[in-house]
């Protein structure tokens, strides 16, 4: 297992190319479900055995729900890919998982299968499952394999279900989005409308959860609450994110760059860098170059971190990020593709080059003006 701690998640490996990444949340909600399962529901449902033994149940059980929800996205992706919808990997987190598409279904058709295969495998799974839990009983299995195979049918017909709830972006929301698109043939509206959905089922599932809480289910109405606020957030981005990439459509960063931006000497300390550029200019984020050549950046972050009595013998070439794809992006890029930097790596400055030398640097100030302006103008 290759540990990367990249901010995309926990890479853990690959499956027919699609790289399977873990969310930290996803660490709290195993043990959570391994916990709940080895000291309330197997306890419950199969009495008379050891707790060592119910908490190998509860393992089990954890570890096949986690392979349950892979399979579900792993056929989200692979009808992605046979529609040519490229996928950036599936990740999973504290509320499930998901199969991150870089651009959306080029037809309505494309969107339904695409929708369709995650729970119509959960409910493939849930039925085998269960089948195997009654040719368990039949035969006499051991309840470490039986009593697993009866939760693993019932979670995974509870994951179908859920998954097939008419709100943006889950499975049912996008299936609904896919038909309003096919009748009305507008992607925009059709993503208004079903996100929209998303927004009052989170309301739904916040005012049930409320009613949970009240009548003692702490646990059961506080996740329920959770999801619910999680769906309305998720169901607005979705649509934002759709409305910049139409504002957008097309465009390279150029026509938005900040071009011929103050550089500095990899050679200067940070006293001189202070001095004279972050006092001067006012400036975040500087280019770092040496000989003429761009070789990283230099961020009021970084400076910040280090102590001051340090800045006279620290050269920036010491502490500086050196260029990668986190930091740097070409002038051709699209603007959509620079969001989505920023977004994962949690920046909002980006360095921007023309043939490998340096050419200027895009800011998410920018173009959050440019995309509040064509708002307010397009009404």
């Amino acid at each position: 297992m290759d540990f990367n701690t990249k901010k995309d998640g926990l890479y853990l490996f690959k499956l027919f190319g699609f790289e399977i990444r873990l969310d930290w949340t996803w660490i709290f909600l195993a043990i959570l479900i391994t916990w709940t399962l080895a000291d309330g529901y197997f306890p419950i449902k199969f009495p008379g055995y050891s707790q060592g033994y119910y908490w190998i149940m509860g393992v089990t059980g954890s570890l096949g729900l986690f392979l349950s929800i892979v399979l579900h996205e792993l056929c989200h992706s692979l009808v992605g890919r046979l529609y040519g919808i490229p996928i950036a990997g599936i990740k999973l987190f504290i509320f499930g998982g998901i199969a991150k598409m870089e651009t959306e279904p080029p037809s309505p058709k494309a969107e339904f299968l695409m929708a369709g295969a995650g729970p119509l495998l959960s409910l493939s799974l849930g039925v085998a499952f269960y089948t195997l839990y009654r040719i368990g009983i039949h035969m006499n299995w051991p309840i470490l394999i039986s009593g697993v195979m009866h939760y693993l049918s019932i979670i995974n017909f509870i994951v179908a279900v859920f998954n097939l709830l008419p709100g943006f972006p889950l499975d049912g929301g996008r299936i609904f989005r896919s038909i309003l698109w096919w009748w009305s043939n507008n992607l925009k509206w059709a993503t208004r409308v079903a996100s929209q959905g998303g927004t009052w089922l989170g309301f739904s599932m916040i005012f049930l959860g409320i009613i949970q809480l009240i009548q003692g289910a702490l646990i059961g109405g506080l996740w329920m609450i959770l999801i619910g606020f999680f769906l309305q957030s998720i169901s607005k981005m979705s649509y934002q994110e759709l409305f910049i990439k139409e504002i957008f459509r097309g465009d390279s960063i150029k026509k938005y760059v900040k071009k011929d931006p103050i550089s500095v000497e990899a050679e200067l300390t940070l006293q001189q860098l202070v001095e004279n550029y972050f006092y001067r200019y006012y400036h975040k984020l500087y280019p770092v170059v040496q000989n003429g050549k761009l070789v990283g950046s230099i961020s009021f972050d970084i400076v910040s971190e280090i102590e001051k009595e340090k800045w006279p013998q620290t050269q920036i070439i010491q502490v500086m990020s050196e260029c990668s794809e986190e930091n740097v992006v070409d002038v051709e890029t699209d603007v959509a593709k620079v969001l989505e930097i920023m977004r994962n790596h949690t920046i909002r400055r980006l360095i921007v080059t023309q043939q490998g030398k340096l050419y200027g640097i895009i800011t998410l100030k920018d173009l959050m003006d440019v995309i509040f302006i064509k708002r307010v103008l397009r009404g």
